[in-house]
């Protein structure tokens, strides 16, 4: 059975949209095929892998924060090298590229822990078998333009429109608004739009600033809501840096424009919190993340004088800043290395995707 692009199906009760497709090949069985269709969901990007040969169907989600960290939980069932046969909609892989695959069980045989080395990295994905009837078609959607791919479309009749009316040179000063088309999204933008993410609080700071904090709808880990916002603004970052480099612990996201914490709130390990802020609100005020223990405010201004204060200091010099006097700890680490490479993927693919056909993620998944 093969599923278009703009297919709704519905696997054990989670509803998504098909956005993409590659079909494999491993030479090492006979060259036997299975199809892997990349879906949206409401829990964020998941991939259901369809092996109509030996009858096995699987979802699962990203987990690179397995890191290569594998327990004596998982034993392997399958390895092996797989090529792209075939590929469509929102993936960026061309037929011909390859990379190897280890796949590992559980003892309950029921969850999947599956390895992919591509060459410019490697990808974890965790999950789970599902059977085949309960993969059920919900619909079809199709599929849309690129928004991206619109935008030169839409500035053109904007500019032009302005032509006509008269403005000429004026026009110049107002092509600012391009940035609206160039697919570039905030973060908070990106919060507020999805329905991952319920709006909790704001905190006002300093020169009429605020900060605005988010609640992730889901029981995650910190990794796994950071990775969703990288995906959500097309890897627009300047440092994503974790705190101790230690999994499920804060994050600190730093865009052009903006300054966002990822952290678990007081007491509660199974709920995260997003705190975002423009810049400016944390050059100018000190005010402790929403709920926030001690050592996480502690890691989110050390974090923020480390990582951003020096340049904001040229662009706020004309505001009081908040750590003119500061004398606390700095990161040194800024920019974790594997946070970074994951940002610097996403930000690829985006160009990619909008200088193509295609799009998604990097080689591979």
């Amino acid at each position: 059975m093969f599923y278009a692009v703009g297919t709704r199906l519905g696997i054990n009760g989670i509803e998504g949209k098909i956005i993409g497709y590659i079909t494999y090949a491993n030479p090492n069985d006979g060259h036997k095929e299975w199809t892997e269709y990349r879906l949206m969901t409401s829990r964020g990007e998941c991939w259901l892998s369809c092996d109509d040969v030996y009858n096995e169907y699987s979802v699962s989600w990203p987990a690179n924060d397995v890191r290569g960290q594998i327990g004596p939980e998982w034993h392997k069932v399958d390895e092996g090298t797989q090529v792209v046969r075939a590929a469509g909609g929102s993936v960026d892989v061309d037929p011909g590229e390859r990379a190897s695959f280890v796949e590992y069980e559980d003892a309950t045989e029921d969850h999947t822990l599956s390895v992919e080395m591509w060459s410019d990295g490697t990808e974890y994905s965790k999950g789970e078998y599902v059977d085949k009837g309960n993969i059920v078609v919900m619909g079809y959607e199709e599929p849309g333009a690129d928004n991206a791919a619109r935008a030169p479309k839409m500035i053109a009749i904007f500019v032009a429109f302005m032509v006509i009316l008269g403005f000429g040179s004026t026009v110049i000063d107002l092509i600012g608004v391009t940035n609206v088309f160039s697919g570039k999204t905030r973060i908070k933008d990106h919060l507020t739009n999805s329905t991952l993410y319920t709006y909790e609080t704001s905190i006002t700071g300093q020169e009429q600033q605020q900060a605005s904090v988010y609640k992730y709808n889901i029981s995650s880990t910190t990794d796994d809501v950071a990775m969703e916002i990288i995906q959500g603004i097309d890897g627009q970052t300047e440092s994503v840096t974790q705190k101790d480099d230690v999994s499920d612990a804060e994050i600190g996201i730093l865009t052009s424009h903006e300054y966002c914490l990822v952290y678990h709130p007081e007491g509660e390990e199974d709920t995260v919190y997003v705190q975002v802020s423009d810049r400016k609100y944390n050059y100018t005020s000190d005010n402790s993340p929403y709920r926030s223990s001690r050592s996480t405010t502690t890691w989110y201004r050390s974090h923020y004088y480390s990582a951003g204060y020096s340049s904001d200091s040229s662009s706020y010099s004309s505001s009081p800043s908040a750590y003119s006097m500061y004398n606390g700890s700095t990161v040194h680490n800024i920019g974790n290395g594997y946070f970074d490479s994951y940002s610097n993927s996403i930000r690829q693919s985006s160009m990619n995707s909008r200088s193509s056909s295609g799009g998604g993620l990097s080689s591979g998944k």
